[in-house]
């Protein structure tokens, strides 16, 4: 990319979370005006559509199970932004950087070293955005098309999605979380296939 390109990357980046808090917002004002009810953090291992009449999200920690009035893009988007970046600024870093163009995992936040990664694509009903850090592995169903996760406090809940896109999908993220968490000055290009 030109320094141009960078930028203008920037600019953009810039006026999009101008755009979505407003200048002189603060984070508090911004949640209660757009009922951001949860932020997700180290002990979010995953969050799922909740399908419920009254919540979208269901958003499983390690001792407690939340539900939330937001869908889970926006909670993740949310948390992108408060991680430093904007949800589509993270998406397009990893389809440059790894030539993944759908179901792209997500480094929401740098600083705690958060990534989740899609079961299937965002906008999906059955997506189930799992925490690298607490994915333990994964066990097949005996349906087909559906998969058990187990974190690594030894909770399991079941997926649908398939044995071999779970193990994809937790591959892609292992490899985001190399390229910019622990080898980031070495300018090395990873293609998952």
């Amino acid at each position: 990319m030109s320094n141009k390109q960078v930028t203008t990357l920037l600019r953009d980046t810039s006026r999009r979370v101008n755009k979505r808090f407003g200048r002189g917002r603060t984070e508090e004002k911004w949640m209660k005006e757009n009922q951001a009810d949860y932020k997700i953090n180290t002990s979010t291992m995953a969050i799922r559509c909740a399908r419920h009449l009254e919540f979208q999200t269901h958003i499983i920690e390690k001792d407690r199970t939340i539900y939330s009035k937001l869908p889970s893009l926006k909670l993740v988007e949310y948390a992108c932004i408060m991680g430093g970046s904007t949800y589509k600024g993270r998406q397009d870093s990893v389809r440059y950087k790894f030539s993944i163009h759908s179901k792209i995992p997500i480094l929401i936040n740098h600083h705690d070293e958060i990534i989740f990664f899609p079961t299937h694509s965002p906008a999906h009903i059955d997506n189930t955005w799992i925490s690298l850090e607490h994915y333990h592995k994964a066990h097949e169903h005996t349906e087909r098309g559906k998969s058990f996760v187990e974190f690594t406090n030894g909770d399991r809940i079941t997926i649908h999605c398939s044995l071999k896109t779970l193990r994809k999908q937790h591959q892609r993220a292992s490899a985001l979380m190399l390229q910019e968490l622990h080898y980031p000055k070495k300018r090395m290009v990873f293609r998952v296939e």
